[in-house]
């Protein structure tokens, strides 16, 4: 009896840690399919709004698509500023997305913790690279390129596809370490 009793816990136990793993990957799918759609939608606002900024440069029309027609409303600088919110909104947005997933892969608080600071450097070097390229002309377009190239990391799912592999690496070791 009570043999049968352990047997049933076990199989009950399998089950629900199954239906546990199945639960995670379902939702690191659904948080996949979350990071292709921003990154695509990411590409597409700020491609029709440099596009439509260009024409502008141009003195051109730009059929823009009816979603972002209300940017025409706008001047140039303030679209040009609303570029730069997005910039950090679309950042903030993918650090959320790694730090969800890295609970949800690790449940490690310094892992997170690392990845804001790496986030936030990012920026910070990437904001210095823009105060060097306003306060010296001539090299403004560099310091713009590799800011923009620095905030685009962040942008994209790059930074996930880094970190989880080294964080992945950093967990196998610690358990090498305690065996």
């Amino acid at each position: 009896m009570c043999e049968l009793k352990l047997k049933q816990t076990n199989i009950y136990i399998n089950f629900v840690l199954s239906m546990n793993r199945s639960k995670k990957n379902g939702t690191l799918f659904l948080i996949l399919a979350l990071v292709l759609f921003l990154s695509f939608y990411r590409d597409y606002v700020f491609r029709s709004i440099n596009a439509l900024l260009q024409a502008w440069d141009y003195d051109m029309d730009y059929p823009i698509h009816p979603s972002l027609s209300f940017l025409k409303n706008y001047d140039y600088d303030t679209v040009t500023n609303l570029k730069w919110v997005l910039t950090i909104v679309f950042s903030g947005l993918f650090l959320i997305i790694l730090l969800l997933v890295l609970k949800i892969l690790f449940n490690n608080k310094k892992y997170r913790t690392i990845s804001i600071f790496l986030y936030a450097t990012i920026m910070v070097i990437s904001a210095i690279f823009m105060g060097i390229g306003y306060f010296f002309e001539n090299t403004s377009e560099r310091m713009y390129e590799l800011s923009r190239f620095l905030m685009g990391l962040e942008q994209s799912p790059f930074m996930m596809m880094i970190l989880i592999p080294i964080f992945m690496f950093a967990e196998k070791e610690n358990l090498n370490n305690k065996a």
